[in-house]
């Protein structure tokens, strides 16, 4: 009788130890997803915005400022053999 009651004690004991094994299994689980996307994003961010940001020579602002300026000319010129 003795060892009825043992076993009958025990059964509980195991099915709530597996529950929380299984619930422990998926909150890590869910933990280490989350932290890996926290992870890719900063890698996607990183590369994107800071990693090897090439400075623009000065040289490169001066030929688009100078193309800028012959644009209006350059269109008229354009429109004018159109006609």
């Amino acid at each position: 009788m003795c060892m009825c009651l043992k076993e009958i004690i025990k059964c509980p004991a195991r099915i709530v130890c597996c529950c929380c094994e299984c619930a422990l299994k998926i909150i890590l689980s869910t933990i280490m997803s989350a932290l890996l996307i926290v992870v890719v994003i900063g890698l996607i961010i990183y590369f994107a915005v800071y990693y090897k940001k090439d400075e623009v020579p000065p040289e490169t602002h001066a030929q688009a400022k100078n193309l800028i300026d012959q644009l209006p000319k350059a269109m008229d010129k354009f429109l004018k053999a159109l006609q």
